[in-house]
């Protein structure tokens, strides 16, 4: 009778929402690196219309979904998945987006590297693909500098993206996990990361192990997006300000200024992109009661 090999006490954490091809084109992938094998791979699915949860049990039973309430968003997406992974005994997390395709070798060498250098946190560098090159992404930060990882370096940060993460259970086990109410969707990653450095914890970034990203790497920041003829000030002003899912929401950014330079630097810092950004909404909102043709509209609400 054949033996399975029990899995390592890994979780790959994968926070999805309506990108059922996406999130199958990643599981494929980690099932040919031999990850999918290897450890426990859990999907918070949050809610998805598209078929997502089903696609995934039928197809690749191995992996464990976790339904969400269908506001969890990223952030608490990846603290529903920590949660659970902790109370399944996990001694190492990963994070990681449906749109980060690890090489075959990445995660196993992220675990390697974590287990080889205790209390710290462990981030690949991250590429996007041309059409005739690999281009290096910022993927971490120490001060207000960010920064890419080149061959052969391992450079220590103050924070990482969330893209592709290695972090120890003893970071959970000490600050709980990422703060879903200050940081719903966006900056719920490297806040986290941020914190984790400031209780004593390591971060860095490996020249060595890469993933590649494909599709949009950052949101798309465009105003006149938001705005369409018909819309009332106050609905514009809520989807741009105040939506979870704007990267331009005012208490995600007061808080992340606050958190990652203090309370006088980073209130300074949110007064003056608030009232530039104040400034773009009044500009756009003339500028669509007296030209509405003139913006080139989109679908971001």
């Amino acid at each position: 009778m054949l033996e399975i090999s029990p899995k390592e006490p890994v979780y790959i954490l994968i926070p999805v929402y309506n990108r059922k091809e996406t999130t199958l084109t990643c599981l494929e992938n980690l099932k040919k690196c031999g990850d999918l094998q290897r450890y426990h791979v859990v999907i918070v699915d949050d809610a998805s219309t598209d078929g997502t949860a089903q696609a995934i049990n039928t197809l690749y039973p191995e992996a464990t979904v976790l339904p969400g309430s269908g506001d969890l968003w990223w952030t608490g997406a990846m603290a529903q998945g920590m949660q659970y992974a902790e109370a399944q005994g996990a001694e190492y997390f990963i994070w990681l987006n449906d749109d980060c395709s690890p090489d075959s070798d990445t995660l196993s060498q992220l675990v390697e590297f974590m287990r080889s250098h205790p209390d710290t946190i462990a981030g690949p560098t991250c590429y996007t693909s041309t059409s005739n090159s690999l281009v290096k992404q910022h993927n971490a930060f120490k001060g207000r500098k960010g920064f890419a990882a080149n061959p052969g370096e391992v450079i220590y940060a103050d924070g990482l993206s969330g893209w592709c993460v290695g972090i120890p259970a003893s970071v959970f086990r000490k600050i709980g996990p990422p703060d879903i109410n200050k940081f719903p969707h966006y900056s719920g990653d490297d806040t986290y990361i941020l914190r984790a450095t400031r209780a004593g914890f390591k971060a860095c970034v490996i020249g060595d192990i890469k993933v590649t990203l494909f599709g949009p790497v950052h949101p798309k920041l465009n105003f006149s997006s938001y705005f369409r003829p018909g819309l009332t000030p106050s609905a514009t002003f809520e989807a741009l300000f105040w939506s979870k899912k704007s990267p331009y929401r005012l208490p995600t950014l007061f808080f992340y200024q606050t958190e990652r330079y203090g309370l006088l630097l980073g209130l300074s810092f949110f007064t003056i992109k608030l009232i530039l950004w104040l400034g773009q909404w009044v500009k756009f909102q003339l500028t669509l009661w007296l030209r509405p043709n003139a913006l080139n509209v989109g679908d971001s609400l």
